[in-house]
């Protein structure tokens, strides 16, 4: 990761992907789902606080990557995301604030480990 950027944490990464750059967007529930109208979902990292989010499936494949707090490789996100080619971090720990409109950088260079900086 290259830049000013503050490190804001670290996962399980499911696939290489180099560096992935979008703007943050928490999806708790069904709800922020449905309320997207028409929305540009392509620079968007998804970020969720469940490992078998399912409910991201409908716009999953719109989206620049996610980023789960919960999950394992072996969990429902990750096999969507894995057959829909979206960049994944599974059991994100982080250690610094990520709202909203945040301009994040995952940096999924290494087949294992994920690291989430956000723009300062």
């Amino acid at each position: 990761m290259t830049g000013d950027l503050n490190q804001v944490g670290t996962g399980v990464n499911l696939f290489e992907a180099g560096e992935v750059r979008g703007t943050a967007r928490w999806f708790n529930d069904t709800a922020d789902v449905l309320s997207i109208d028409d929305d540009d979902l392509d620079e968007t990292i998804a970020f969720v606080n469940k490992g078998g989010m399912t409910f991201l499936s409908p716009i999953l494949p719109d989206l620049r990557a996610i980023v789960c707090t919960a999950g394992s490789r072996e969990s429902h996100l990750a096999i969507l995301s894995r057959e829909s080619d979206v960049p994944c971090v599974l059991a994100a720990e982080l250690t610094g604030t990520v709202a909203d409109g945040d301009t994040v950088v995952l940096d999924l260079g290494d087949a294992e480990t994920a690291r989430l900086a956000v723009s300062a």
